[in-house]
């Protein structure tokens, strides 16, 4: 069974696998930008936006309010600042909606014309695969730890209720909030408590729908932009194989210039959708990467002093922060190393048995790509080699943590 469901996903046209299992998240939240705004999704989006950030507020209350308890502070304080960080990229997408919706509809004509070819439309198939099985896995990760915190207040009272005797009424809620109260004991109404653990549960549910959505939509971005440059090599190599075989005369010279120059118009298309794709996602990837270190500085503290259950909850947080990060970076690496790909492979064709026309526009390609393709933010470029350095920082700001707690 399990087999012919991944080839029936392989199989799928390049409408259907086309950023799939972001798309269907991101609809959910009504934050999808190819999908028109109607009122029911703009309602969808308001509705969304406050109660997460009411959420937000919720918890950095009570981190305040017990600071002199840092170990308690941090436990309510990490949520909460992923939270706020996955509210600002779910801003940040509304906003530019319609700059999304124009870049998503360039890069999905641009492949959709390279599926003309059977080894292009293949390496595509294969890219928007691996793209949906890696959002699920960011998907089911942040699922799993929401789920652990929604959880863990009906664990606890069950078992005090069950195996220790204790008859006491009150459930703690999923996630540390002052919300109203500093101490959310003296809600009395059971109306008001449900609506409030409803609002902190469903708070997790946008977190996790919002860091599959944002940063997997980021990731499948860079991922297909990466195979647009790899079919852009397989169209280079074609096209010297197929006139270099022959002698050049002057009129094949002129046809291979010809036929160059769309393959350059293709090179500058794609390199235009990754520059406006990394104008909009630069607020984006500097918040994430300038909150990553804290936060997975803090689950790292919480896993090695909470007690209980909560140590199972930090794990899987501290294994999900880490997989965003990765994400970024080695999305951001794949783009930049076959756009540099790209110019090896250039230079190894004949291109030096065509005329000086041809020679210059072969130098305007191999110019251009060497360059690289960085996605950029304020002060840094995600890499691979940045991925370490942040896990690298994360171990000291854990170590100066231990020294205060």
């Amino acid at each position: 069974m399990a087999p012919k469901l991944l080839q029936f996903i392989c199989s799928d046209s390049f409408e259907v696998s086309f950023c799939r299992v972001t798309r269907w998240i991101l609809r959910f939240l009504g934050f999808w930008p190819l999908d028109s705004l109607n009122r029911l999704i703009i309602i969808n989006i308001i509705f969304n936006l406050i109660l997460l950030i009411t959420a937000c507020i919720g918890e950095l209350r009570f981190a305040w309010f017990i600071r002199e308890e840092p170990l308690k502070a941090l436990d309510a304080f990490c949520p909460c600042l992923t939270k706020t960080v996955t509210w600002m990229k779910l801003v940040t997408f509304f906003v530019y909606r319609k700059d999304l919706s124009i870049i998503l509809k360039s890069l999905f004509e641009h492949c959709k014309t390279d599926t003309n070819n059977l080894t292009k439309r293949t390496m595509i198939s294969k890219t928007s695969f691996n793209t949906s099985i890696w959002c699920l896995l960011l998907y089911i990760n942040a699922f799993i730890v929401s789920f652990l915190f929604s959880l863990k207040p009906l664990l606890v009272w069950s078992y005090h209720f069950y195996v220790t005797g204790h008859r006491g009424n009150w459930v703690a809620l999923p996630f540390q909030a002052a919300l109203p109260y500093q101490d959310m004991t003296q809600i009395n109404n059971k109306a008001w408590y449900s609506i409030i653990y409803c609002i902190l549960a469903h708070s997790g549910t946008i977190t996790v729908f919002g860091i599959t959505g944002c940063d997997g939509t980021l990731f499948c971005f860079c991922m297909y932009i990466s195979i647009s440059y790899q079919c852009l090599q397989e169209d280079f190599k074609t096209v010297f194989n197929k006139h270099m075989s022959r002698d050049l005369k002057a009129v094949r010279n002129d046809v291979l210039y010809n036929e160059l120059t769309e393959l350059v118009k293709r090179q500058q298309n794609i390199m235009e959708i990754f520059k406006s794709f990394n104008r909009i996602f630069k607020f984006m990837i500097f918040i994430h990467f300038g909150s990553a270190s804290i936060i997975l500085a803090i689950v790292l503290v919480n896993f090695l002093l909470i007690p209980g259950i909560s140590k199972l909850i930090y794990l899987n947080y501290a294994f999900g922060t880490a997989i965003q990060l990765f994400t970024f970076c080695y999305g951001a690496e794949r783009v930049n190393q076959n756009c540099l790909q790209l110019s090896e492979a250039l230079y190894f064709c004949d291109w030096y048995k065509s005329n000086r026309r041809v020679k210059l526009l072969i130098l305007f390609v191999l110019r251009n790509s060497q360059k690289g393709s960085p996605l950029e933010a304020p002060f840094f470029s995600p890499s691979l080699i940045l991925f370490s350095s942040i896990i690298q920082k994360s171990v000291s700001y854990l170590t100066i943590l231990q020294t205060f707690l």
